[in-house]
């Protein structure tokens, strides 16, 4: 196996020295002004190519003679790490070099030839946790499908699977790292992929994360079992990339006798390596040449070890604030001159203000003598693993959570008793009375993700039910009221929970009711909020009654001065109805959306932007289009009256052009689209016209419905149609 780590590059004379920067004033420390930087310096701080020769030479004599310019010399093993160009390609043809690289020493684990047959079926997904060899296991996987010497390219995980197409026709291996977590692939995309790979004859790995959600996923979804990148034992990945750096035996038998009598190999190969560190143990055996003194602190000096030393370091220098600087400066800059780490040591300590002392002096201001005590704004007065063991809980493993436009790793803190958590938040809530206030003021003030007001909004319903009495929900009412939306949102989740005690459900449905036709926008929001929340998913019937109100209190306000405040009401109502709708009571949603429209009791174009906003979500839709059902004629004639308000044309129309782009790739979604499209063309007025131009300029070959909207457009100029006159 290849490493997975790369090496620091070499840095880069200049062909010319540079002016020396102007010294700093007295007693400043080193200057902070930075000089103007030449495209050589800039082109090395990214990377990039134009670095001179690297030179490996131990114990060789250089510059013997008068030289100019800067020099430097490099005492590293040649086989450490990778060299100054072999990044990894995310993106683009994959460089030979790197494909050689992970062929070499390559060590097969006991599923590669599963995953071989199956990468030969259609495109294969490869999950492993980081350091375990799966871009060198797909790369190898690639090579030995589409042949030796065979033109592999690598695509970034924001690729777009369902627009996209083989542009190179010489390609035979395509290797993606990772799905965009935001546009999850479904069963009509991995065939129109599997046909494009079967046309090119050429065959694809998608990398994974080991994430388990993930992959259950994708086995319900598409049918298809990921293989798991279980890399092979130590030993195994030791003796296969030995062989190949040491191909003689002799040889390798020389080496590894300068372990012996220090250390045992057995002893070295713990279970817990990962490929990359195998490899860093190989290398330190080899660039030891057989000298037993080269090999007496090995243990010391390998990478896996060092995490289990730095809390022992860490503790050493508690008490050093000098010591505590130069090691954390020389952390990021090592390998930089010593006086430079020096310079940047001193920096941060001044830098730091005192947080990087253990203990304050033990004089107060006046000089009079005072017993030092622990300064409480030293930046390692406590650690993660010490607060976990103060307060019984622990890390779990790490797991990719795929929340948000992009996955992202999480490492959960658990108690270890079951249940700890709440009955620590239910004893302070009953206990002391001042801290539940400090509770809310806290909490109230909670950054706007989900991740935070999810947890913070189940806290605030459960300490409702601690507390009980007519001020129950008194904190929830304050959150109710307040100006951010993200206290709203705790609130519409704190009263889903709250209203699971029945005793409290009356007290929720009633504030409810008299916060629906009250003048507060908050209060009113924070309706239309619970109703998308838990608590109007539970009871979908009255959530829909209490959204009906709020639209007809929106219609009947004639004050223009609150006309940005129902802004926000109409918001969180379409937000509301879109959370019903995919909640499994599209039925239910639509019929009262027509029943709305046909009793013309609330503004038709609120209506509409509701329907807009649920076309987001077109299965339910697609599935009564297809099969023309009774509720088919009533979408028809909701869309048209969408494409012909100019308040909703702009989100119904975008709504509609996604749809002909996704029916490409599947059967039941291109007839719906089709029938709708048809249905709009028996009477095209000016919406429906504007849709079809539209379609005309933007769709492509392929698309549902885009030869009934050209064959229309061409009729209506050719004077056949005059509904869109």
């Amino acid at each position: 196996m290849t490493p997975d780590e790369e090496s620091p590059p070499a840095e880069q004379p200049g062909s010319a020295p540079a002016p020396a920067p102007a010294p700093p004033p007295p007693g400043d420390g080193p200057s902070r002004v930075e000089a103007e930087h030449d495209v050589p310096e800039l082109l090395h701080a990214i990377g990039g190519a134009g670095r001179s020769p690297f030179i490996y030479a131990p114990r060789g004599n250089f510059n013997s003679g008068a030289v100019h310019g800067d020099q430097r010399v490099d005492n590293g093993s040649a086989n450490e790490g990778r060299g100054p160009r072999e990044g990894r390609v995310r993106e683009g043809p994959v460089p030979e070099a790197e494909v050689r690289a992970a062929a070499f020493g390559f060590a097969r684990p006991d599923w590669f030839g599963a995953a071989l047959a199956e990468l030969k079926r259609g495109p294969l997904f490869l999950a492993g946790r980081p350091g375990s060899g799966r871009r060198t296991a797909a790369l190898n996987l690639l090579r030995e499908s589409c042949g030796e010497g065979a033109l592999l390219r690598a695509l970034d995980s924001v690729t777009e699977l369902d627009r996209w197409q083989p542009t190179d026709p010489s390609a035979r291996g395509y290797l993606m790292d990772g799905l965009f977590p935001s546009r999850p692939l479904g069963p009509g995309v991995l065939g129109h992929v599997r046909s494009l790979l079967n046309k090119a004859t050429a065959h694809m790995v998608i990398m994974l994360p080991d994430d388990a959600a993930l992959l259950r996923r994708l086995e319900q979804d598409l049918h298809v079992r990921p293989v798991r990148c279980v890399p092979p034992p130590p030993a195994m990945v030791f003796g296969s990339y030995f062989e190949a750096v040491v191909p003689d035996q002799r040889e390798r038998e020389r080496l590894l006798s300068a372990l012996n009598p220090r250390h045992e190999l057995s002893d070295l190969l713990v279970p817990e390596l990962v490929p990359a560190e195998v490899v860093e143990l190989v290398t330190a055996i080899v660039t030891a040449d057989g000298a037993p003194d080269a090999l007496v602190d090995l243990g010391g000096r390998l990478s896996y070890r060092a995490e289990e030393e730095v809390p022992e370091l860490m503790r050493e220098l508690r008490g050093d604030p000098d010591a505590l600087a130069f090691l954390l400066a020389a952390s990021v800059y090592e390998g930089l001159d010593h006086r430079l780490v020096r310079e940047e040591a001193t920096r941060l300590l001044k830098l730091s203000g005192g947080r990087l002392t253990a203990e304050l002096a033990p004089t107060d201001s006046s000089g009079a003598d005072k017993a030092g005590r622990p300064n409480p704004d030293f930046v390692f007065r406590r650690s993660l693993t010490e607060l976990l063991h103060t307060v019984r809980a622990v890390r779990r493993e790490p797991e990719i959570s795929t929340e948000g436009a992009y996955a992202h790793s999480v490492q959960g803190v658990v108690f270890v008793r079951h249940r700890q958590a709440e009955a620590v938040l239910r004893h302070v809530w009953r206990e002391y009375g001042q801290l539940s206030d400090l509770l809310v003021e806290w909490l109230r003030e909670v950054e706007r993700t989900t991740e935070l007001t999810k947890p913070v909004g189940q806290f605030m319903g459960r300490a409702a039910r601690w507390g009980g009495g007519r001020r129950a929900l008194l904190h929830i009412k304050s959150l109710a009221e307040a100006d951010r939306t993200t206290s709203r949102l705790i609130a519409a989740n704190a009263l889903g929970i709250a209203a699971e005690d029945p005793v409290l459900v009356a007290e929720v449905r009633y504030r409810l009711q008299r916060w629906s036709v009250a003048a507060d926008v908050h209060l009113r929001t924070t309706v239309a909020y619970t109703c998308g929340a838990e608590f109007g998913l539970s009871r979908p019937d009255l959530a829909l009654r209490l959204l009906h109100d709020l639209l007809l209190g929106v219609r009947s306000r004639p004050d223009e001065r609150r006309r940005g405040d129902d802004g926000k009401v109409l918001l969180a109502v379409r937000v509301a109805m879109l959370s019903l709708f995919q909640a499994g009571n599209e039925a239910k949603v639509f019929g009262r959306l027509v029943e709305w429209l046909d009793a013309e009791r609330c503004d038709e174009e609120q209506v509409l932007s509701v329907f807009g906003q649920l076309l987001q979500s077109p299965g339910w839709f697609m599935r009564r289009l297809a099969d023309e059902t009774p509720e088919a004629g009533w979408i028809v004639e909701f869309v048209r009256r969408a494409l012909n308000s100019e308040s909703s044309f702009d989100a119904t129309c975008a709504a509609l052009l996604r749809w002909a782009d996704w029916a490409r790739w599947d059967e039941t979604q291109f007839r719906a689209v089709e029938n709708l499209f048809a249905a709009l063309a028996h009477a095209m007025r000016f919406g429906e016209f504007r849709l079809f131009v539209e379609m005309d300029e933007t769709g492509a070959d392929g698309w549902a419905g885009l030869n009934t909207a050209r064959a229309s457009l061409s009729r209506w100029r050719a004077g056949e149609r005059g509904e869109a006159a």
